[in-house]
């Protein structure tokens, strides 16, 4: 959803858990139904990247109802194997995720209303509607959005309902520099919103690519490390 991001120093201690079922993600090329479905809405002509860009991961994911679900990620196919590894860590952690569905199924808005985890739709950046946003790219995902708002400068915390869930607490489902989805994505290398100056993006997290402009794709450098000290600390 937003293409800057300052990010804090971390070290990163992942605990033991106990044994949980089988985690399941197989990652598959999209298929032809799935292409139909996201072509004029999560797709569109003139989207930086292309359906044969993009890949399908199916996940297995522990609920808010302390039971396993089931759902699909598209993101973009050189990043898929990460997501299989993100999710994976994250069932074992047995950490609680709403819902996992594709973002065509709901649209603008109604996915972050209905708590839906989401990673590729081709949208302009909040931040700066002349760029695209790395969802776009297939490098991003929402996790969690109503536990997990985004701070609109100008209109205030987005979705509309979740201005309640704002404060970093240890809330269900909710990401800070505590929780282990936090230490999870970043282990992984892929950064988090929540640290951004002003306009905290709590459900964000990107992968980030280094040098140049424009295509973040075409950057030489994949970041897999990070070390920074923000300007400002997530919203209390």
């Amino acid at each position: 959803m937003k293409t800057r991001f300052l990010v804090t120093a971390f070290v990163l201690v992942l605990s033991a858990h106990a044994q949980a079922p089988l985690f399941s993600a197989p990652i598959s090329p999209l298929t032809a139904q799935q292409r139909a479905a996201m072509t004029g809405k999560s797709w569109k002509p003139g989207c930086p990247v292309s359906l044969d860009d993009l890949a399908s991961v199916r996940v297995t994911y522990w609920g808010f109802d302390n039971q396993t679900h089931q759902g699909t990620i598209v993101l973009h196919k050189r990043f898929a194997q990460e997501a299989y590894d993100i999710f994976g860590q994250l069932y074992s952690a047995r950490f609680p995720i709403y819902k996992i569905d594709t973002w065509e199924n709901y649209g603008p808005d109604v996915y972050a209303e209905q708590d839906i985890t989401v990673g590729f739709y081709c949208e302009r950046a909040d931040d700066d509607p002349t760029q695209w946003s790395s969802h776009a790219y297939g490098l991003a995902i929402d996790l969690n959005p109503r536990e997990n708002p985004f701070q609109n400068p100008k209109s205030g915390w987005w979705p509309q309902s979740s201005a309640v869930f704002a404060p970093r607490d240890n809330g269900q489902g909710k990401i800070s520099p505590d929780s282990p989805a936090f230490r999870i994505f970043m282990r992984h290398r892929w950064v988090w919103g929540g640290f951004s100056a002003g306009d905290p993006d709590l459900m964000h997290f990107t992968k980030l690519t280094y040098g140049g402009s424009g295509n973040p794709l075409d950057r030489p450098y994949t970041v897999t490390g990070l070390q920074s000290t923000p300007e400002t600390a997530p919203p209390q």
